[in-house]
C-alpha cells in the first residue's frame, strides 16, 4: 500500500497544487515604498545611541576656572548624540568668565579642544564632565603654591637677611633654654606624635588611584605650559623636555608596571588613565609644531 493511499483524500487538502486557482488581483496598495528619507532616519536612529543614565532634563558639563565651578547646562541628550558642538560650550564659558570666547581655552583630561566644529561626543565628554577653563593668558590657580611663595620671598630682598639672623638667634635662643644641668636628653615626644606615612599600595586599583593622583598633580602644570608656553625657543624646549618625561615616567611606565590580570574593573581604570596621559603627551607635542 503506496503512503498516500493511507491518508486518501486528506492527502489533497493540505497540498496546494490539490486547490482550485483564482485569479489574484495585485494592486499598486499592496506594495509600500521606501523614500530617501525613511533610509535618512533610519541611519540616525543606528547612529544616535541610546540614552544612558536616568531620565534627566538638560546635559551637563562643569567649567572650572580659577577655582571656580560653573555648571553649564544643555537641551537633554545632545551631547551623546553629537549635536553638541565646542563652540556652544566656548560660548557659554565666555559668558560665565565675562571674557572674549577667542581668549578662552578649553582642556579635558589635558587636551586643548581647539576646533569649535567638533562635537563634545568626539572629544570624549559626558553629562557632568568637568572642563578647565583658561583665559588669555591667566594660569590656573591650581597649581602649586611653591612659586608665588617664592616669588613673594624674592620681592623684598632686604628682609630676608634679618629674618635669617633672628632665626639663628631663636635658635641659640631655644637651644639654652633646651640644656639640663643634669645632661639628660630630651623626651623624644614628637617622633611619637609624627604622623605615620600612608601605607603602600597593595591592591592594583590603590595602585591605580596613586598614579591617578601623580597625574593629576602634573596636569595643572601642563595645562600652564599649552596655554603660555615660555617665549624663548630654548626654555619652551627645556620646559617640553621635562613635563613629557615625567608624565613619560611618573604615570605612563607606572601604569604598565601594574598587573590587573582576573581584574576586568582595575584593567578598564588602567586603560582609561593610559589614554588620558597619553592625551596629554599629544597636546604637549602638538603644541611644539604649532
Amino acid at each position: 500500500m503506496s503512503w498516500s493511499s493511507r491518508f486518501g483524500s486528506w492527502s489533497g487538502r493540505f497540498s496546494p497544487f490539490g486547490r482550485s486557482g483564482g485569479s489574484a488581483q495585485v494592486k499598486d496598495s499592496d506594495y509600500s515604498y521606501i523614500t530617501s528619507d525613511d533610509l535618512k532616519n533610519a541611519e540616525q536612529r543606528e547612529a544616535s545611541p541610546t540614552p544612558s543614565g536616568p531620565p534627566r532634563d538638560t546635559d551637563v558639563l562643569v567649567l572650572k576656572s580659577k577655582r571656580i565651578s560653573y555648571p553649564v547646562h544643555f537641551p537633554a541628550y545632545t551631547i551623546e548624540r553629537g549635536e553638541l558642538k565646542i563652540g556652544s560650550v566656548r560660548e557659554q564659558a565666555a559668558k560665565k568668565t565675562g571674557a572674549d570666547a577667542r581668549r578662552i581655552k578649553l582642556f579635558f583630561r589635558g587636551k586643548n579642544m581647539k576646533e569649535d566644529a567638533n562635537s563634545c561626543r568626539t572629544e570624549g565628554l559626558r553629562h557632568n564632565s568637568e572642563i578647565m577653563c583658561v583665559v588669555g593668558d591667566n594660569v590656573p590657580e591650581s597649581m602649586s603654591s611653591s612659586d608665588s611663595e617664592a616669588e613673594d620671598a624674592s620681592v623684598d630682598g632686604g628682609d630676608v637677611p634679618k629674618r635669617k639672623r633672628n632665626r639663628n638667634k631663636n635658635k641659640k635662643k631655644k637651644s639654652k633654654k633646651s640644656a639640663t644641668p643634669s645632661g639628660t636628653p630630651l623626651n623624644d615626644t614628637s617622633r611619637t606624635q609624627s604622623p605615620r606615612p600612608p601605607p603602600a599600595p597593595v591592591t592594583p586599583m590603590d595602585k591605580l588611584n596613586a598614579v591617578n593622583s601623580t597625574l593629576q598633580t602634573l596636569l595643572p602644570q601642563c595645562v600652564q605650559f599649552l596655554a603660555n608656553p615660555p617665549p624663548e625657543q630654548a626654555k619652551r624646549e627645556f620646559e617640553h623636555k621635562r613635563l613629557s618625561e615625567t608624565v613619560l615616567a611618573q604615570v605612563l611606565l607606572k601604569l604598565d608596571a601594574v598587573e590587573t590580570e582576573g581584574e576586568p574593573e582595575a584593567r578598564a581604570r588602567r586603560k582609561e588613565l593610559v589614554r588620558e596621559a597619553q592625551n596629554v603627551l599629544n597636546s604637549l607635542d602638538d603644541s611644539m609644531k604649532s
